[in-house]
C-alpha cells in the first residue's frame, strides 16, 4: 500500500466550521482563521458575544444554531457550505451549563436536556457534514468533549455518559470513514480558563465544592488555557494529523492518563 502524499505548497486553506463558538471555542476559531482557513461559526445564545468575535474575523461567517434541532443543524451545515465553497473540516464545541448534583436528585428531564446538547448536538452536526465529506473523499472532524468521559465525574453523570458516548461515537464514525480519508478525533479538556470553570469554581454546594477538587488535583498544578485546547484541535484538523483518527486526546495538565 503506496504511502500518502506529501500536501503540496498549493494546498487551498481548508473551509472550517465550528459550531459552538463560546470560551473553548470562540478560541479555536481566532486560531483556525489566523492560519488562514475559511470561517463560519455558530452561537447558541450569547448574540453580543458572537457579534464580537465575529468584528475580530473579518471574512467569517455567523449563525445562530440550536445543535439539538437536527433540521435546523442541516439548515446551518447548507447555510455554511454556500458561503465557504464547502466544507474540510467541522469542529463541535456544544457543551450544557449546569451545576453539579448526585444522580438520584436529577430529573429525567434535565438529564435529556444535557445528553441532547452534550452528545445529540455533535451526532447532529456529524450527520449532516459527513454526506459532502464521503462525496469529497476528504475530511476533518474534532468533537470537544471532557476527560469526564473517561473517567467519570462525581455528581455529573449525565455529562460524562455523554462526553463517553462521544468518544464511543467518534470511533465508530472513523471506523466507517477511514478508507474515504475522514477522520474524527475528540480533544478532552480537564479544567480550562475560562468564564464557564470561573463560575463553578465560585459556585456553592457540591458544584463548587468538586469543581475545586478537580482543579486542585491537576498534576500540572494549573488550569489549562483556550488556547492550549486549540491548539490540539488546530493539529487534529491540520495535515499533519491525517493518520489520526479515533483517538480522545486529553488536555487536562495529566488529569486522566489514559
Amino acid at each position: 500500500m503506496p504511502n500518502a502524499p506529501a500536501p503540496s505548497a498549493g494546498t487551498p486553506a481548508p473551509r472550517v466550521l465550528v459550531i459552538g463558538a463560546g470560551g473553548i471555542g470562540a478560541e479555536v476559531c481566532r486560531g483556525l482563521a489566523a492560519s488562514g482557513a475559511g470561517l463560519f461559526f455558530t452561537y447558541h445564545a450569547n448574540r453580543e458575544a458572537a457579534a464580537g468575535l465575529a468584528a475580530g474575523l473579518p471574512g467569517a461567517g455567523c449563525a445562530r444554531l440550536d445543535a439539538t434541532d437536527p433540521d435546523a443543524v442541516a439548515e446551518v451545515v447548507a447555510q455554511a457550505a454556500a458561503a465557504l465553497g464547502g466544507i474540510d473540516v467541522l469542529v463541535v464545541t456544544a457543551g450544557h451549563r449546569h451545576g453539579l448534583e448526585t444522580f438520584e436528585r436529577t430529573t429525567p428531564a434535565g438529564t435529556g436536556a444535557v445528553l441532547a446538547t452534550e452528545l445529540g448536538g455533535p451526532m447532529n452536526a456529524v450527520r449532516a457534514v459527513l454526506p459532502s465529506m464521503q462525496a469529497a473523499g476528504f475530511g476533518r472532524i474534532v468533537l470537544v468533549g471532557s476527560d469526564s468521559g473517561k473517567t467519570g465525574s462525581f455528581g455529573d453523570a449525565a455529562s460524562s455518559a455523554a462526553r463517553g458516548g462521544l468518544i464511543a461515537f467518534a470511533k465508530s464514525i472513523a471506523r466507517e470513514n477511514a478508507a474515504a480519508d475522514i477522520t474524527i478525533n475528540v480533544v478532552c479538556p480537564g479544567p480550562t480558563d475560562t468564564e464557564l470553570l470561573a463560575g463553578l469554581t465560585s459556585a456553592d454546594g457540591l458544584t463548587g465544592k468538586v469543581m475545586n477538587t478537580i482543579v486542585r488535583a491537576v498534576p500540572k498544578r494549573r488550569t489549562g488555557t483556550a488556547a492550549e485546547v486549540a491548539a490540539a484541535v488546530a493539529f487534529l484538523a491540520g495535515a499533519g494529523a491525517g493518520f489520526i483518527t479515533g483517538q480522545a486526546v486529553s488536555v487536562s495538565g495529566g488529569l486522566a492518563m489514559q
